[in-house]
């Protein structure tokens, strides 16, 4: 029989895609694969979520002998009451050695958690990939999860690895690299290093501004404008788009 009749109808629409895409000559060697990824575990996510934590993904590795296991560095942050409790459920989960703690701020930790591997992480793993975004550490049951591949003969490979009742649609396509929402532009970064050189968000404040306007060679309103642009995508970055870090096996 047929290998390709056992495999599910998704995945066999999505490795011809991925044939006729790589069949092009202007395509990098690249390809993105977006799956649908749903949890089997989300006990650590939920401990999160109850103790109102903000975890953030610093970088994440496999092991390399023995069992697998999946070893994360974690930027948390959390309400100051509340890191004593979210320390004291992390030690109750896991054991002694698989937990390791640095207190950055009253309301920051940094975690080095080590659990054993997921199969989307080995997968990656053995396909050569890099995570372009993480689904363990979200809310939501299902996830979505998206990895960037060579092309060829490994993109077939890792979605076989990838267990089929963990995996929901599958697309693959080029990698498109966007620019972050919270990036700042040249003019906008030039703005607030004048401003904040000239003592503009002092209190109280050394510079108008008017004055600001003066240095930057434009109007009140345009520098107004500028500096709220720019002040909004610092704050985004706080509370709006989270970082993303690669975290490579």
């Amino acid at each position: 029989m047929c290998a390709a009749r056992n495999r599910p109808r998704p995945v066999v629409r999505a490795l011809r895609n991925a044939k006729s895409v790589s069949a092009t000559s202007d395509v990098p060697p690249l390809l993105e694969v977006r799956l649908d990824y749903r949890r089997e575990d989300r006990s650590l996510s939920a401990l999160f979520q109850r103790e109102g934590a903000e975890p953030r993904l610093v970088a994440c590795r496999l092991t390399e002998s023995g069992p697998r296991r999946l070893v994360r560095w974690l930027d948390v942050r959390v309400a100051e009451e509340r890191v004593d409790r979210l320390l004291i459920a992390l030690r109750r989960r896991l054991r002694y050695r698989n937990l390791a703690v640095a207190r950055l701020d009253p309301g920051r930790v940094l975690l080095r958690l080590s659990e054993p591997a997921p199969p989307i992480c080995i997968a990656t793993y053995r396909a050569g990939g890099i995570c372009a975004s993480c689904p363990l550490l979200s809310y939501e049951e299902e996830g979505r999860w998206s990895v960037i591949l060579p092309r060829g003969a490994r993109i077939p490979t890792f979605l076989r690895d990838v267990p089929e009742g963990a995996r929901g649609r599958v697309a693959i396509a080029r990698p498109k690299l966007s620019p972050s929402a919270t990036a700042l532009t040249a003019r906008q970064d030039r703005a607030l290093k004048v401003a904040y050189e000239q003592g503009y968000f002092d209190y109280p404040r050394r510079a108008s501004l008017g004055d600001v306007a003066r240095a930057l060679g434009t109007g009140r309103s345009s520098a107004l404008e500028i500096l709220r642009r720019a002040t909004a995508k610092l704050a985004g970055t706080r509370y709006g788009e989270r970082l993303r870090i690669f975290g490579i096996p």
